[in-house]
């Protein structure tokens, strides 16, 4: 059932990065916003609070991704090298600028790395805390700078634009409920009118957000968005604890197995499918199912070239 999620969560990816600009970004994105927010989610709630031994799972996960992280890195950055020079290979593998799917990459490790400190935090009299570092931080590097026209300073913005902090919220409740710190059970219906009503909300603000000029009205980092996405997790629990869906569909199950190399070479794949005369013309979302399909095709044809090494280096599976 994990790898259900895992197919939903990357055709959310890919939906994403190919929604069209403006209203359908008011639109369209609330319905796919859970995306990064699931897998994280679940990378929390997959991860043992009584792990005696965290070096080994820093090293297990970490080089898992880091490996990809490099290689990728330098694909994606090869363009720019014949500009800006082999400096920018460098830039790129310290910001994870190369290419948007590579800064979740970042995220990622930076939770790995701060799982022990989660665990404690989850486990103290300050549990509580964990639920405002992403609201806060969002608030102070999303909403001042929007309404009031304060720009921030290069290094704040590098900061927050390398950081785990507007994410935190989706990987510390995977971390607390999927190892019963938190023990509740949640009715289906409620959350389903919850999320539905949240995502109206979302709607809204991004409307809001359209109005006020930012053409990244649709982003995941809004305090609805994170509501809704907060809710889809929850789903996403109840639906892992009940065991309500058993996947049984093959192709589905064969997408959530490559979501990592999915996930990692699909803007490569739509640069090349922009390539192709016409494809421009192309309707949403008919275009996110042939970027899905072709990434697929992509990844499974170099697994099977590759062999299992190479294929985990290039982070396919």
């Amino acid at each position: 059932m994990v790898q259900m999620f895992r197919a939903l969560s990357i055709i959310a990816v890919v939906m994403i990065h190919t929604t069209p600009n403006l209203e359908c970004q008011v639109y369209c994105r609330p319905f796919v916003n859970f995306s990064v927010a699931t897998f994280l989610f679940l990378s929390g709630y997959l991860t043992k609070s009584e792990n005696i031994d965290w070096q080994k799972l820093f090293r297990k996960r970490i080089i898992r991704v880091v490996i990809p992280y490099i290689i990728w890195t330098i694909l994606y950055s090869l363009p720019s090298v014949y500009y800006k020079g082999i400096s920018s290979v460098f830039v790129n593998l310290l910001t994870a600028k190369a290419a948007a799917p590579l800064y979740y990459i970042f995220v990622y490790i930076q939770f790995v790395l701060l799982t022990p400190l989660l665990v404690r935090l989850a486990k103290s009299k300050y549990q509580v805390l964990g639920w405002l570092v992403s609201p806060a931080s969002v608030l102070l590097f999303k909403y001042i700078p929007l309404f009031s026209g304060i720009e921030l300073n290069r290094y704040v913005s590098l900061i927050w634009s390398v950081s785990c902090l507007g994410w935190f919220t989706f990987y510390y409740l995977g971390l607390l409920l999927g190892n019963k710190i938190i023990d509740k059970r949640y009715s289906f219906r409620a959350l389903s009118v919850l999320y539905l009503c949240s995502i109206i909300i979302q709607m809204l603000e991004g409307y809001g957000w359209l109005l006020l000029g930012d053409g990244n009205c649709g982003t995941q980092l809004k305090l609805s968005s994170l509501l809704t996405s907060s809710l889809f997790c929850l789903i996403v629990y109840e639906s892992l604890n009940r065991k309500a869906v058993d996947l049984k569909n093959r192709f589905v199950k064969l997408i959530g197995d490559y979501s990592f190399g999915i996930y990692l070479c699909h803007i490569m794949v739509m640069w090349i499918l922009a390539l192709i005369p016409y494809y421009n013309m192309v309707a949403y979302p008919v275009s996110s199912a042939i970027v899905v399909l072709a990434s697929l095709a992509c990844c499974y044809t170099a697994d099977r070239v590759c062999g299992d090494r190479f294929s985990a280096w290039l982070g396919l599976r």
